[in-house]
């Protein structure tokens, strides 16, 4: 992975500038695509007349300028005190730490700005340069700042003055459809020279401040004596223990502690241990930062970064290439409505390469790794890709008598291609109190291309029944809400969706404990057979099923048939199922009181067939089929040829 990195960090620092590394950019790309307005706001800081307030005139934002020109520096994280001279919209606490502090958890004044005490204890140079000796008139503004700009809110029993940025954009006559995106401070002092307005970026000892804590790191070490860089093996001047800055990295899982990659490094000894060259180091950051910035994905409900490995021998375009593994990876876990797939000659390489999808924590203090899907290699990868878009042809076209695919596929008025999207909606998982996610452990067996338990699956079917059954949606947000009306249509989407993945791991030769199913072809002549039963073989055909399989089947055929004599009553026959699981005892019994129900309503006639059938089929002297699969396949008959009707839309 390292190697990975400091060669996309050296392909990334072509035509870099000396800010790039620490500028920090807006994520604009919803205001652009409502065509919103933005501009950028002035905050001034009037010495001369101890006054602070909003220019009323307002810039426009530049993408390229704006954010270069001001210095919006990224926010750093734990113990580091705020040095900002300007700031995204939403983040002007920042700005009041800068320059005025803030009060402590006694409630105590602050005496200095962060801002000055940042300068005290690591660059005292730049007490004496007009940066330092404005700051401490800048903070005598504080109770103006506070009066102007803030507002009284209780919290927690205690009261606290928090900014308002609704006051500052009532100073401002914003257009319509316009939005601040960036805010600025400025200071006017005419005994420092500072006449009119002036960006506090481009007072003297700001840039120079900037400079000695992001850029010029590690630069003043020790040239002639080389060491061996740990990152790279190789001999390199500038050699120290690692110290990333930046918090929010995936290099942050380098730490000094028992845990992570450094579990079994001597905490006392990790600068011997561990240690970097200060140019790796820099591109190291540069690759984490981009990765994290353009190759983040939601897997199962977890942020994983995207990182590919190509051979070491293999001169490759790492950033072209990853933007094509980003797509094809969002084609295979977006949510998102049907996507145009991506030419296939756009970001192809013949390189080999594998991917390593990493899962992490971060509250953007800290980097937390806590799952990889690691080393899944360009061929099987796109052999998954092609194998999901095979299923979605062959339930959408093969299978159109037994399903209506697309409304199975349809969620909330939105059509969906089936992925791995669609299996993170279909296993229940109770957030935040199971220390496993049964999802990202399924994805990662099958992006190893290890064997997965389809009794498993079974089981997380009959969770998924049992949650729409009971509406236990509160407790398992990533499932589908259905209407108590729409139940059948949850058991038929939940049914179609888990043959699909069942058929897709088939596909793929992932399944263990699936026995190879002897096709059975019936005696009776096809011309005898009506179009409904000739519709019903030729699933159980493409679908496999064995004779286990059709007894079941037939079973929920039977099920569905009292349950529609039923319609009309309160309570009906699907009480008598138990969708935790059905071994013989509980089949038998279901079969039983559904032949009684019909006696009851005096419809016998309407079972007859498929009680026959399921008698022709049922071992019943030796019955092997696990309850899990008993009640999907159950389900199965229940849910066939299930459509909603033109008044339901």
């Amino acid at each position: 992975m390292l190697n990975t990195l400091i060669k996309l960090g050296s392909q990334l620092s072509h035509n870099r500038g000396e800010w790039d590394d620490i500028i920090d950019y807006p994520n604009i790309q919803q205001e652009k695509e409502k065509n919103i307005k933005l501009y950028v706001a002035e905050l001034v800081f009037d010495l001369d007349n101890q006054d602070i307030y909003v220019n009323p005139s307002l810039k426009e934002y530049d993408e390229e300028k704006s954010c270069l020109n001001y210095k919006n520096i990224k926010i750093q994280g734990g113990n580091n005190k705020a040095i900002y001279a300007c700031v995204e919209a939403g983040k002007l606490e920042q700005i009041r730490k800068s320059f005025f502090g803030i009060i402590d958890s006694k409630g105590n004044t602050p005496a200095v700005s962060q801002f000055q005490e940042a300068l005290s204890k690591d660059f005292p140079q730049f007490i004496i340069s007009p940066l330092g000796r404005l700051l401490p008139q800048i903070f005598k503004l504080r109770n103006i700042f506070e009066a102007k700009f803030t507002i009284e809110k209780e919290s927690k029993g205690k009261t606290e003055n928090i900014i308002d940025e609704k006051i500052i954009a009532s100073m401002i006559n914003l257009p319509a459809f316009s939005k601040i995106v960036l805010f600025y401070t400025s200071v006017i002092s005419s005994y420092d020279g500072y006449i009119n307005s002036t960006p506090i970026s481009q007072v003297v000892g700001f840039q120079e401040f900037m400079k000695a804590k992001f850029l010029e790191k590690g630069q003043t070490k020790n040239t002639v004596n080389k060491k061996v860089c740990y990152a790279t093996g190789v001999l390199s001047e500038n050699v120290d223990e690692v110290d990333f800055a930046d918090r929010y990295s995936m290099n942050k899982m380098f730490v000094k502690e028992t845990k992570n990659y450094a579990s079994f490094f001597d905490k006392n000894s990790f600068a011997a241990n561990y240690q970097v060259s200060a140019n790796n180091q820099l591109l190291l950051g540069r690759a984490s930062k981009y990765l994290l910035e353009h190759q983040k994905v939601r897997i199962a409900g977890i942020d994983h970064c995207i990182i590919p490995q190509f051979l070491n021998k293999e001169d490759v375009d790492i950033r072209y290439i990853t933007r094509g593994i980003y797509q094809k990876t969002e084609l295979l876990f977006n949510s998102d409505p049907l996507q145009e797939l991506i030419t296939e000659a756009e970001y192809e390489t013949d390189s080999p390469f594998w991917i390593t999808y990493l899962a992490f924590e971060s509250d953007g203090n800290f980097f937390k790794t806590i799952n990889e899907i690691k080393d899944v290699s360009k061929f099987h990868f796109y052999k998954i890709i092609e194998t999901f878009q095979k299923i979605n042809t062959f339930f959408k076209v093969d299978l159109k008598d037994a399903v209506d695919w697309l409304s199975v596929m349809t969620d909330y008025g939105k059509q969906h291609s089936f992925n791995l999207a669609s299996i993170y909606s279909i296993i229940p998982l109770r957030k935040d109190k199971e220390k496993k996610n049964e999802v990202l452990a399924l994805f990662k067996l099958m992006f190893e291309n290890r064997k997965i338990d389809s009794n498993k699956l079974y089981k997380h079917f009959c969770y998924l029944v049992l949650c729409h059954r009971y509406k236990r949606y509160d407790a398992f947000k990533n499932i589908k809400k259905y209407d108590d009306k729409y139940f059948d249509f949850a058991i038929r989407d939940s049914v179609f969706k888990y043959f699909a993945l069942i058929q897709t791991l088939k596909q793929l030769n992932l399944l263990q404990d699936m026995e190879e199913n002897e096709i059975i072809i019936d005696e009776v002549s096809e011309s005898i057979k009506n179009e409904y039963q000739q519709k019903i073989d030729s699933f159980f055909t493409k679908m496999s099923y064995n004779t286990n399989q059709k007894a079941m089947f037939y079973l929920g055929r039977m099920l569905s048939t009292v349950a529609y004599i039923q319609k009309d009553k309160s309570k009906n026959v699907l009480e008598k199922v138990n969708f935790s699981g059905m071994d013989k005892t509980d089949i038998l019994r279901l079969r039983n009181g559904l032949v009684e129900k019909a006696k009851q309503y005096k419809e016998v006639s309407k079972i007859i067939f498929t009680d026959s059938e399921f008698s022709t089929y049922f071992n019943f002297n030796d019955w092997n089929m696990k309850s899990e699969e008993a009640v999907f396949f159950l389900l199965s008959g229940y849910s066939f040829g299930i459509v909603k009707s033109t008044e339901n839309n």
